[in-house]
């Protein structure tokens, strides 16, 4: 769950390997959010304008969550994520999550890559830092660096990922194209189930949890619908507008 195109400038694109990104600073995506058939809530994907961490320029990405007033009574969320990546766009320099709903959390995540360590701490409170391989993302930028890939039906997917309490490969498989419609507009699409095993919370209490994003087949790979579907019921997020 994410900030002008015609004014980008197209070098500022041209960064990993050099081959021209599907997003862009200025580009926001926008998601109507439903449990069920129950309207639950907004999400926004946003792409910020170019930053700088720790004296390297960065790309920046905001994922926003919001439940709505009747959700808000079983269970509200106020979710902010931040991701940062390096131009080239092979690894994250930085991860920020905020929670102000039910469940509140002030998450950091700080990336020492000449050290190759991802540190935790939530409301300044550390953890041990932890190993990770080059070519690392943070759980954000992971949802971008996955709109790089190419795909084709049968295809494995595979990358790192980490939220700074532990690394792993984030696999995913492309099941078929798949052409769907999301308020009477019509998407060409592949459809790609993402493994959860890797997954905590509401994922480990749940039998045969899943993961499928309806990407669109062209250059741009937008992600038009996102099922989540675990005990409680499924939680999808559909498509509703994108610059």
């Amino acid at each position: 769950m994410f900030l002008t195109a015609v004014l980008f400038d197209l070098t500022l694109s041209l960064h990993a390997g050099e081959k021209e990104l599907p997003f862009h600073p200025g580009e926001e995506i926008k998601y109507s959010v439903r449990w069920e058939r129950v309207k639950a809530g907004k999400a926004s994907f946003r792409v910020r304008n170019l930053t700088t961490v720790n004296g390297e320029k960065a790309y920046c990405f905001i994922l926003e969550i919001e439940s709505n007033k009747y959700i808000d009574i079983i269970y509200k969320i106020r979710d902010r994520h931040e991701g940062f990546a390096n131009l080239d766009f092979t690894r994250s320099l930085l991860y920020r999550k905020t929670q102000t709903g039910r469940d509140k959390r002030d998450v950091k995540v700080l990336f020492d890559w000449d050290k190759k360590t991802a540190l935790y701490a939530n409301f300044g409170g550390k953890r041990d830092p932890i190993k990770i391989p080059a070519n690392t993302f943070d759980p954000l930028s992971a949802f971008y660096k996955m709109r790089t890939l190419k795909f084709k039906t049968g295809q494995d997917l595979s990358f790192h990922v980490t939220n700074g309490k532990k690394h792993f490969i984030q696999k995913a498989t492309v099941i078929k194209k798949e052409t769907i419609t999301i308020s009477s507009k019509t998407y060409d699409t592949y459809q790609l189930a993402l493994a959860v095993n890797h997954f905590s919370g509401v994922f480990k209490k749940s039998e045969n949890p899943t993961v499928k994003l309806w990407i669109t087949a062209d250059n741009r790979k937008i992600p038009v619908r996102i099922k989540i579907k675990v005990f409680i019921g499924s939680v999808i997020f559909d498509l509703d507008s994108i610059i």
